[in-house]
């Protein structure tokens, strides 16, 4: 029983840790990911965010010319303007631009919770920052990445696009009715812009006073209280 008990434990840590995915970011640049206003990522529960440091072939590339970064976690207004407010941000540095092997690798995982201390706890539907400062010079370049952490990935982006779709059919149509006229062409109006538009068969009064009621209802009655008058005369 505990064999079996070991075995399912087994094969649902496997699935769990199979359904996680690792989204790779090479934080160099020329990354043209980073050319434009914002570096976007998804990422779901327990998923992974890997940052690749820059990497070069010893003698490829002078040493005062290797691109190094220090890397911040950092809130929308520091994003914003590309500036950490505090040395607590600092998440990492990629300082080894031709390590023997490989490029410097970071991992970040988007988890609930975590057992360490210093670790990151993350929440369904926030959005989370970064950004670095270059160490190889001293200028302004900011490279900045936003990792939103969503229930299925590509859902905002498919909403995105369908908001920009309607939004260019909006403007197809109003374009279309500027062109044509507008509501000034019968053949463009709707019925609520067409003051002939047909109106529902409805009964309407004709009288518009009480009299005009009263005198309606007891007309008929006169003849029959003239014969009662007469009969009882006689």
């Amino acid at each position: 029983m505990d064999f079996l008990w070991l075995v399912f434990l087994t094969v649902s840590f496997g699935a769990w840790f199979a359904s996680a995915e690792r989204h790779s970011v090479f934080w160099n640049s020329t990354n043209p990911n980073f050319l434009w206003d914002e570096y976007q990522v998804e990422v779901r529960i327990n998923d992974y965010l890997d940052i690749i440091c820059p990497h070069y072939v010893r003698g490829e590339r002078p040493a005062q010319e290797a691109e190094r970064y220090v890397l911040y976690m950092v809130e929308r207004e520091d994003y914003e303007v590309c500036k950490p407010h505090s040395f607590d941000q600092l998440r990492w540095e990629c300082s080894r631009p031709f390590a023997a092997h490989a490029p410097e690798r970071f991992s970040e995982k988007f988890q609930r919770f975590t057992p360490f201390t210093l670790g990151k706890e993350f929440r369904l539907g926030e959005s989370y920052y970064y950004i670095s400062k270059p160490l190889h010079h001293h200028g302004q370049e900011c490279l900045r990445l936003k990792v939103d952490v969503v229930e299925q990935i590509g859902k905002a982006k498919a909403d995105k696009a369908k908001a920009k779709e309607m939004e260019k059919a909006k403007e197809a149509e109003k374009s279309k009715m500027a062109a044509t006229g507008g509501v000034h062409n019968p053949s463009n109006r709707l019925p609520a812009d067409d003051p002939a538009a047909m109106e529902p068969n409805v009964q309407r009064s004709i009288g518009s006073s009480g009299v005009q009621l009263l005198a309606s209802l007891f007309l008929p009655l006169i003849p029959l209280l003239l014969g009662l008058t007469l009969s009882l005369g006689l």
